[in-house]
């Protein structure tokens, strides 16, 4: 009998965490994952997954009945950063993981990193829900070392590290390059860079543009305005310069999404998600990090690429096709498989039931 997963994580159309989705269901086909999904639109890039199965309710952690699934399964990145939301969200899942350690059922988080956090409360209440899990992998050091004297915590790189979208990728062409971008209006932290920031991303167009390049503006996610922001970025560019400017925007069609993506020989990396797949896609990167998971994450997986913070940028650049800089097919390779180890806990569980 198939076994029944019920995972968790954020289901709003943003490229990063559709993948996380998408490789789960490629990696385990024998297995049917339910996820709660209402709004028609956000059910889009999981149509075609055979094995998985959106729930047209909203999801109620208290509300659900154990027996109903073998296992779950929380997938996604910064879901621990310290919020109101946050905190009632560990008080909520540790209710649930004592009834699956009560039942039997087994509560695994994937692929998150922890933090920002600001009080010993929150770290605490957190380590009581991780120590009642089967598996916790996080996909940064820093998250790791606050936890690593738990026995079922582990660290491994980011899980769509850990896939091979080789069958997808498609010729790049030459004089391409694509930069991935994001709204800072609604990032309180940033806001005050905004101006600064799509200036500066205009100035890159420009760069490129005057060399023949053709550029692509890319939204990952439009729920986080990235459509918003190549809005008010294409304002800034000169009329001259336009017609070398494309989008390329995530609407739920994965693997058509990639495919485009892939064809940049440059990228400006903002989202997360875009360094990581430009990693996979060998592509000359250069990125502009919006919170510290980006820098973290260079510094584990031992690369070196160059890499500013929105923070700290200002008017002028300097930015130059030298800094672009890809990684070696080797070191991909071994990427790819350290990032395996993301269902390691999983995988241990399945083998033995």
């Amino acid at each position: 009998m198939k076994k029944k997963v019920l995972l968790f994580g954020y289901s709003r159309a943003n490229l990063g965490d559709d993948l996380f989705v998408y490789i789960l269901a490629k990696r385990y086909e024998e297995i049917t994952f339910y996820i709660h999904i209402k709004d028609e639109k956000f059910k889009k890039p999981f149509k075609n997954l055979l094995n998985v199965e959106c729930l047209d309710t909203d999801r109620d952690v208290q509300l659900i009945n154990l027996e109903d699934f073998d296992a779950f399964i929380y997938i996604g990145g910064s879901i621990f950063m310290e919020s109101d939301y946050s905190k009632g969200e560990v008080l909520e899942f540790t209710k649930l993981a004592k009834k699956c350690k009560e039942n039997n059922k087994p509560l695994f988080y994937m692929t998150c990193n922890f933090g920002p956090y600001y009080t010993k409360e929150y770290v605490e209440n957190a380590r009581k829900l991780f120590e009642l899990c089967e598996g916790v992998c996080f996909r940064d050091k820093a998250s790791y070392n606050l936890f690593s004297d738990i026995k079922n915590v582990s660290y491994a790189p980011d899980v769509v590290l850990s896939y091979d979208f080789s069958n997808l990728m498609k010729r790049k062409s030459f004089r391409s390059v694509g930069i991935s971008v994001i709204d800072l209006e609604i990032r309180d932290k940033l806001k005050k860079k905004e101006a600064i920031y799509n200036d500066y991303i205009k100035r890159i167009i420009v760069k490129f543009a005057k060399r023949g390049y053709r550029v692509n503006l890319i939204s990952f996610c439009a729920e986080e305005n990235d459509e918003k922001a190549i809005e008010k970025i294409m304002t800034l560019v000169p009329e001259k310069y336009k017609n070398r400017i494309k989008t390329i925007q995530y609407t739920g069609d994965l693997e058509e999404f990639i495919k485009k993506y892939s064809q940049m020989k440059y990228m400006v990396c903002t989202r997360f998600h875009s360094m990581i797949l430009s990693i996979l896609m060998g592509q000359k990167i250069y990125n502009l990090a919006y919170n510290q998971k980006t820098n973290n994450a260079l510094n584990d997986l031992g690369v070196e690429l160059k890499i500013d913070n929105i923070d700290k940028i200002e008017y002028d650049i300097r930015l130059k096709t030298k800094d672009f800089k890809k990684l070696k097919k080797k070191k991909i390779k071994e990427l790819q498989k350290e990032a395996q180890n993301q269902f390691a806990a999983f995988e241990k569980w399945m083998n033995k039931n």
